[in-house]
């Protein structure tokens, strides 16, 4: 939730970092894939589209089975950033 507190109030480096951290800390947990579609939101909020569209396809990679608003939310955000 720290994560989210900070993309909600618009401190993208710091949401970046709280997902980065617990994406790395909880790679298999249930929440993995949204972790890394807001890791990869939170890239893009900052401009780093190379950064952020590679954090989209690891998604993609990683979690082909992910729920679909995770899979539509990802397309979404893909588009916007420019991937």
């Amino acid at each position: 939730w720290i994560g989210e507190s900070y993309y909600v109030r618009g401190q993208y480096k710091n949401a970046a970092d709280a997902f980065l951290h617990g994406y790395k800390k909880y790679k298999k947990g249930q929440k993995a894939p949204d972790t890394l579609l807001k890791l990869g939101m939170s890239l893009a909020e900052l401009g780093q589209k190379e950064a952020a569209c590679s954090t989209f396809n690891e998604l993609k990679a990683k979690f082909p089975q992910a729920p679909q608003h995770i899979g539509e939310e990802a397309k979404f955000w893909r588009k916007k950033a420019g991937c």
